[in-house]
């Protein structure tokens, strides 16, 4: 890593850490009007019914220190992601087709007009608050804006009076969800990211993973090769999070934009976020474009998994 990212990443940590005791995580709408990409437990206890709750996590056992939402249906992030084959193996953890999406999404009993609110068990981030992130990114490509995550998740919703039970509702089925057009410009391509690399396109790639992986330390062995991909600057997705007495909440807008501009000082344009599979950055992207507010954010969807597996592709490790 250059030393200039890394003297910034020390001192947004450092500076984010003095933030920590005085956030307020979450955006809390009055009414159904006014919400926002994040909404508190207390508003979802407010409305609860008139949304649709569903457990959202990368497994049921993230649930078992906090129980589920009673009433509310679970959905596990394999359900939702698909696979191809790839010239050197299966490329995992993609966007399924809208067939396939709306599949899922009737089968959680999800019509057309739906709030759909997305509880995380709100313990953890990774596999958690990222699966959260992940359903909601693929909610708005498929069309649907009316969507929002819970600010702490179920931690946060029975800390605040809300029913819990141990084990999640049944699928209900019978919803009359249907996914739309996808919005193209929320995703980015293998061919998008190639033409930024070679200079025909303009954007910004951005690295969300830990600064170990960003730096070739270590890698996944699911992608094939360490480092990231060339001219990319790390922001990792762990800054847009605020973890407090073992409840993940949100960062608020004005921190997020804050993070962004101190990690990525004179970027303007097109953002693409990446990570290993699509998966941790579309934490990135949700603080970025929903939370921050920011235009133009795609999520490279197949990431570094899709980009070596699919082709000899080489990473970049020290620059």
């Amino acid at each position: 890593m250059r030393t200039g990212a890394l003297t910034r990443y020390l001192m947004l940590a450092l500076a984010l850490a003095i933030a920590v005791p005085g956030l307020a995580g979450a955006q809390s709408g009055t009414s159904m009007a006014d919400i926002g990409p994040v909404v508190d437990a207390g508003w979802a206890l407010d409305h609860q019914d008139d949304v649709t709750l569903i457990n959202v996590s990368r497994r049921p056992s993230n649930y078992e220190e906090t129980g589920f939402i009673a009433g509310a249906p679970f959905v596990g992030m394999g359900e939702f992601l698909t696979e191809r084959p790839g010239l050197k193996g299966t490329i995992r953890y993609l966007a399924p087709t809208a067939g396939q999406f709306e599949t899922v999404m009737q089968g959680l009993g999800v019509d057309a007009g739906d709030m759909v609110v997305i509880a995380p068990a709100g313990t953890t981030v990774y596999g958690d608050a990222t699966v959260a992130s992940r359903l909601y990114w693929q909610l708005k490509y498929f069309g649907h804006d009316n969507v929002a995550i819970l600010d702490g998740g179920v931690a946060a919703w029975d800390a605040a009076g809300g029913e819990v039970s141990d084990s999640p509702a049944a699928s209900p089925g019978g919803g009359s969800y249907t996914a739309g057009e996808p919005r193209g410009e929320l995703l980015a391509t293998t061919a998008e990211v190639e033409a930024v690399i070679a200079g025909d396109e303009a954007a910004q790639l951005v690295d969300n993973r830990p600064l170990p992986q960003f730096t070739g330390v270590m890698s996944k062995d699911y992608v094939d090769g360490s480092g990231h991909l060339p001219a990319a600057r790390p922001v990792p997705f762990n800054l847009f999070v605020a973890p407090r007495e073992g409840v993940v909440y949100w960062r608020t807008p004005d921190e997020v934009r804050g993070i962004v501009s101190a990690m990525l000082p004179g970027v303007e344009g097109r953002i693409i976020d990446y990570c290993n599979s699509g998966h941790v950055s579309s934490l990135a992207w949700f603080a970025m474009s929903e939370i921050g507010g920011m235009a133009d954010v795609a999520l490279y969807d197949g990431s570094l998994h899709e980009w070596t597996l699919d082709g000899e592709r080489s990473l970049v490790i020290g620059q």
